[in-house]
């Protein structure tokens, strides 16, 4: 699945860090972006290796808008997009960026967010599993066996008398 970090509407490619292995019957230099230490390693026929750069689901989703490769994002700033200018006169603002001031936007805070989440790398590890809440379950009858049968809906379970 894509992965992409907004900064103000406009969508950047997020970054992946990845093992995959060398499907081809060559050796392959190692894709990954300049400046991460796995970059120009050769691969040969069959062997795993970790790629380390742009995300490459993005960066299909990029092509096939664009195959020429001249577009880089995805969005527009909300200062240009004309919903967001509408939006603004309606609620009585003479210009999105009065608008956004009115909500709260801050510039500085959007900038060093985009930065600290730029800089993520995603690993696709696994989510972390975490315990069942009893009380969130509904109430029933269990069809696999004599025990475990639950009365109630939500909330407090009923003791049996």
């Amino acid at each position: 699945m894509p992965k992409y970090i907004s900064k103000d509407g406009v969508w950047h490619v997020a970054r992946e860090r990845v093992s995959l292995v060398n499907n081809s019957n060559q050796t392959i230099t190692n894709p990954s972006e300049e400046g991460s230490k796995y970059f120009g390693e050769q691969v040969k026929a069959g062997e795993p290796f970790i790629y380390e750069g742009p995300d490459r689901a993005s960066l299909f989703e990029l092509y096939k808008a664009d195959p020429s490769g001249e577009m880089t994002t995805f969005g527009m700033d909300f200062r240009d997009d004309p919903d967001m200018q509408d939006r603004a006169r309606q609620r009585g603002y003479k210009s999105v960026a009065d608008y956004a001031k009115a909500v709260g936007y801050n510039k500085e805070k959007s900038e060093a967010r985009f930065i600290e989440m730029i800089a993520k790398v995603d690993t696709h590890s696994l989510p972390e599993r975490v315990k069942m809440i009893e009380a969130a379950q509904s109430g029933g009858m269990n069809t696999a066996g004599t025990e475990g049968h639950r009365k109630g809906g939500f909330g407090e379970v009923p003791k049996e008398t």
